[in-house]
């Protein structure tokens, strides 16, 4: 971040452990930025793990979570976020709306998501200065894709004075029935840019000629 809280830089680390299986992560930039929302869009279901730091008491929490992230008919990206605490003793819920713009996703009430190549997004204040100067707390948040129905998350909470009071890991799937939908989608979107079989088939003749 620059000198007054504006989000100046993302940097990304790469890094493979001899010995292991490695599963190669792509940072392709030729994709078209509006597809990069498509892998995050549906209904995810997972668990998450809190710490809070020793100031806080060094606690552990975990809760059950559920995230829905639709595009409605104006175009307006729609997420609700619940978290259950384990026992049911405490419910959280978090709705916001939000716009598009290339590789940006500014949601209502200051947040924003950058939408990386590879399955992955950082999300932060719009302003973390005003956030800081409003006595506000924030957080910070990655994602990224494990696979294109299993994503993890890890947040990064601040309280007023911008110190550290927790870090979230998240770890959730997709249901079948959405990944199935994506797929279908993409499929028709595929086969709607092909030329009709009439065409097709004349281009085939006139080869074979």
């Amino acid at each position: 971040m620059d000198p007054k809280g504006i989000i100046e830089m993302l940097l990304i680390f790469l890094e493979e452990r001899g010995g292991g299986l490695v599963i190669p992560c792509s940072l392709d930039n030729s994709k078209d930025d509006t597809n990069r929302i498509i892998p995050f869009l549906g209904k995810w279901k997972g668990h998450s793990k809190t710490k809070r730091s020793g100031v806080y008491g060094a606690t552990i929490a975990e809760a059950d979570t559920a995230a829905v992230l639709e595009i409605d008919n104006k175009g307006q990206l729609i997420q609700d976020i619940t978290s259950t605490l384990d026992g049911g003793n405490a419910i959280t819920n978090v709705h916001w709306t939000g716009t598009m713009s290339d590789n940006l996703v500014r949601f209502d009430g200051g947040f924003q998501i950058t939408l990386l190549p590879g399955g992955m997004y950082m999300g932060c204040p719009c302003d973390v200065a005003k956030n800081v100067a409003e006595s506000k707390s924030f957080h910070l948040e990655f994602c990224w894709l494990e696979s294109p129905g299993k994503r993890q998350r890890l947040v990064r909470t601040y309280d007023v004075e911008g110190l550290a009071v927790s870090s979230t890991y998240f770890s959730e799937t997709k249901g079948i029935y959405t990944v199935l939908q994506q797929e279908n989608a993409l499929a028709l979107d595929f086969l709607s840019n092909q030329k009709p079989k009439k065409e097709r088939k004349g281009e085939l003749m006139n080869r074979e000629t």
